[in-house]
Parts: C-alpha cells; structure tokens; sequence
C-alpha cells in the first residue's frame, strides 16, 4: 500500500509503522518527528490507536521518504542516508530536519538522490 493513501484500519497503520521502525527509525525517533510520545507510538503499532491530523499527516510523510529511499537503498543504506551528514542538504542530518519538521526539504534531497542529481 502506498503510504500517500488513506488508510482505513489501525492495523494498517501498525503495518506502516513496523515498516519505519524496521528501516530506518527507532520509535523514539518516530515520535519526535511526528510530534508525540513513544507510548502513542506503541498504541499505533499494536493497533489500538491511530494518528489522527498532523500527526498522522507527518506520519505518512515519513513512511513516504522511507519508501523512495527503499527503493535506491538497503535498510542499513535507508539508516545511514537519514542518519549521516548529506551534502545535499549542506552538512545537514535529515534525521534532524524532519524532527524540525522540514519534511519537504528532506522529500527535495530524496527525489534528487533518485533521479541521480546528487
């Protein structure tokens, strides 16, 4: 499922968590970039809640920009690329924009990376 859809079901969501959490960020990290509590995190990944607003808007961006990284990179590669300084984004981590909130700046350096601009 694509994670620009709207999704119906907690479990869903619980399904678009693990797969962030199995790529790229720990729930801690999860929850400061969608703005919540590790605890929200785990109710969304058990499937007994799930995110509502901005909250599920940021959440679908993130799972988005894992997706296309998954597509040029290994889950170790996704890791490193969030984790690690970019010199597209001079010197910055994205980890720390999308905690930010700069997801379009972050999605910016994704899609040149895809198109092999950077």
């Amino acid at each position: 499922m694509a994670a620009t859809q709207t999704l119906q079901e907690p479990r869903e969501y619980r399904a678009l968590v693990d797969r962030i959490r199995d790529s790229a960020l720990t729930t801690a990290e999860l929850a400061q970039v969608t703005g919540v509590k590790d605890r929200q995190v785990q109710h969304w990944s058990s499937g007994t809640h799930r995110p509502q607003g901005q909250t599920r808007d940021r959440l679908l961006e993130v799972a988005y920009i894992v997706e296309q990284l998954s597509d040029v990179y290994s889950r170790e590669g996704v890791d490193i690329w969030l984790h690690g300084r970019n010199r597209g984004l001079d010197g910055r981590r994205p980890i720390d924009l999308l905690r930010a909130g700069d997801f379009e700046t972050v999605l910016y350096a994704v899609e040149r990376l895809r198109s092999g601009a950077a």
